[in-house]
């Protein structure tokens, strides 16, 4: 047990509220996950007598089913996103809940789409259910969307007080995971109205980093680093361990940020850690065989490609139309298409292309049992021999038909049952019934994304899956948070991802340290969390303009010997 843990079972020794700030590699979630073991130890005959629970916050799904394995689903233990905790707290409160919609909608700017006026929004609410959906807010039907039920939670938690209470008599321990990504609504909550109305009746912990803030797409960003005011209420606890890089990377690690000093927490490697300069045109391939020659193997095993956005990644995957679509429909479904979450791309994966996977590599058997699962009937020897030619026609039709065609193959040799809103518009798109004008926009937006999506040619839906189920040597810098790969390489190309939300340039060469701080702690933030994943080696390809003074900082962060320019490969 680290130094870093130590202290937090302290603090669950002596009922203090603590935050754990570690950086990268250093085992933020196992430290989470030891704290929630300790408790099962300690606490769990009370926690049953008195019926409560732990109540572990996460930022997405894929975080909140690794934490509840890891404590083998035990059900004192309530692993849960933002939005289902929050929601969990005041669905039942509706009372509460409408007057809460009303004081939110006063407070939308004139030129909101949602914004209703308050004399008719008062009688449409006159005994409706309020309900949290994914359909997009209607506040007129009482339907909340995600952001939005982050602000009328806020405002239910300032109004009403024992809300406060409530939630300390139902979770005794209140931890939150990736503080830094968690919305000032919800820190708000926890931080400004739980903590100080229960007192000690409540252990409130804090896990993350606040150099690993990097998502800032929603009209609720990430707080970063918690306010000054707020994080006295929390006793500091600091892990400086890290358990992956190899030392050259640790090195570099400790010149982007002087906060945490990071230190190998075992028996880390040497490793490699590399600044390369190139051209934007052909510098790419020329510092790709330079990487060859030193051993490097670029292949989707050994070696990760980090790029900006997912367009650049699209573009080289063949998938960029389908990633074009659902941007077209919304950030937060093309969010959930990147996260494999959606229905539709989930079905695709885990039915289509599993049974293609598993036929073209001869695992026949596996094969079989998945067309099984689906209710599909084998009997015969004629019958395999039927399965035999549909799935040989299915492997064509995927390369050669859009995703109308796969569908409608599916749907005749009836190998499964396809989801109700694929087959619904097999055959055209659906009506568009009269309704509100809030509800017949999504709806006509639902259909205008499924005519688009049926004559896509179905070998995006092939380029995308090969990505997410990193069959690729792509990823972007987002995308790679918390996870860790072999080599890495990072490519730092300002032109090509045409993003200015970040520079990379006027970050290493300080330009916007005092001209754009945002951007460049944004910036910092990105290149932070890319550098940080490679148990063995890094390499940084920077595409951008070379200058003395950025060659020079390089050579200090990375090391004389390890600062390199090539030429064009053309």
């Amino acid at each position: 047990m680290t130094s870093a843990d130590e202290q937090l079972a302290e603090c669950i020794k002596t009922r203090t509220s603590f935050l754990l700030d570690a950086g990268a590699g250093a085992g933020k979630t196992y430290s989470l996950v030891k704290v929630l073991q300790l408790i099962l130890r300690q606490h769990s005959a009370e926690l049953r007598a008195k019926g409560q629970k732990v109540a572990c916050i996460t930022f997405t799904n894929v975080a909140k089913n690794e934490i509840a394995s890891r404590v083998n689903l035990d059900p004192l233990i309530s692993v849960t996103t933002i939005h289902d905790f929050l929601w969990s707290l005041i669905a039942s409160h509706q009372k509460e809940l409408r007057a809460a919609v009303l004081v939110f909608n006063d407070g939308l700017k004139p030129e909101s789409s949602r914004k209703v006026e308050a004399a008719e929004l008062a009688a449409a609410l006159i005994g409706k259910r309020i309900v949290y959906a994914d359909l997009g807010t209607n506040l007129r039907k009482g339907r909340l969307f995600h952001d939005d039920l982050l602000d009328v939670a806020r405002i239910m938690f300032k109004e009403h007080p024992r809300l406060a209470q409530i939630a300390v008599a139902k979770y005794p321990f209140i931890f939150i995971d990736e503080y830094q990504d968690t919305s000032r609504p919800v820190i708000d909550i926890v931080l400004d109205t739980i903590l100080p109305t229960a007192k000690d009746k409540v252990i409130v912990g804090l896990f993350g980093d606040k150099m690993q803030n990097i998502f800032s797409g929603s009209s609720h960003p990430g707080i970063g680093e918690i306010p000054a005011e707020l994080r006295a209420r929390l006793h500091p606890v600091v892990k400086p361990d890290n358990r992956r890089c190899p030392i050259a990377v640790i090195n570099l690690l400790n010149h982007v940020r002087d906060d945490i000093k990071q230190v190998p927490a075992a028996d880390n490697a040497q490793g490699e850690a590399i600044y390369i300069g190139a051209p934007p045109e052909g510098g790419l391939d020329a510092a790709e065989a330079l990487l060859k020659e030193r051993g490097w193997t670029l292949n989707a095993e050994e070696t990760k490609q980090l790029l900006l956005t997912h367009k650049l990644i699209a573009r080289k995957g063949g998938y960029f139309e389908l990633v074009s679509i659902y941007g077209d429909r919304g950030g937060f479904f093309r969010e959930d298409l990147l996260g494999g979450e959606d229905k539709t791309i989930a079905f695709f994966i885990d039915k289509v292309e599993s049974l293609v996977a598993a036929w073209e590599a001869g695992r026949h058997g596996q094969a079989i049992s998945i067309l099984k699962l689906s209710n599909f009937r084998l009997g015969s020897i004629a019958d395999k021999a039927r399965v035999r030619k549909l799935l040989e026609g299915l492997v064509q039709i995927r390369r050669t038909g859009t995703v109308r065609d796969v569908l409608l193959f599916l749907r005749e040799a009836q190998l499964f049952d396809l989801l109700e809103d694929l087959a619904t518009r097999l055959d055209g798109p659906l009506p568009v019934p009269d309704q509100d004008a809030v509800d017949a926009k999504y709806r006509a937006a639902d259909e205008k994304f499924y005519a688009a999506l049926l004559e896509l040619p179905y070998t995006q839906v092939i380029g995308f899956v090969d990505f997410f189920l990193d069959h690729t040597p792509f990823a972007t810098k987002h995308g790679v948070k918390g996870a860790e790969f072999p080599d890495v390489i990072v490519v730092l190309d300002d032109a090509g991802s045409n993003w200015t939300q970040y520079s990379f340039d006027k970050y290493l060469t300080d330009f916007d340290l005092e001209k754009n701080p945002r951007r460049w702690a944004k910036t910092r933030n990105l290149f932070y969390v890319s550098c940080s994943r490679p148990k063995r080696r890094l390499a940084v390809i920077d595409l951008n303009p070379p200058s003395d003074a950025k060659t020079e900082k390089m050579k200090t962060w990375f090391g004389p010997d390890n600062v390199i320019m090539v030429r064009s490969a053309n």
